[in-house]
């Protein structure tokens, strides 16, 4: 593997991993009044734990689909 393909490859993943950035960040802060009070801390963690449940259930739902469809079942490396 040569250093244009992994460019290319890292390319592709950018503007993925900004679009999940930019969605993580706005649903972090989902009912969040003042981040210094304990009642919000404890909303910013309940929203970190959803998104990182959502994001490891779409990568297995996506892992158990090309597994059923007969592709090897990769997230792309």
């Amino acid at each position: 593997m040569g250093l244009g393909s992994l460019l290319r490859e890292a390319w592709e993943f950018i503007p993925i991993l900004l679009l999940l950035l930019a969605g993580g960040l706005i649903a972090l802060k989902s009912g969040v009044h003042r981040p210094a009070s304990s009642r919000d801390f404890w909303q910013l963690a309940g929203n970190l734990y959803q998104m990182l449940l959502r994001v490891i259930g779409y990568a297995a739902v996506l892992l158990a689909l090309q597994y059923w469809i007969g592709l090897r079942p990769v997230l792309g490396w």
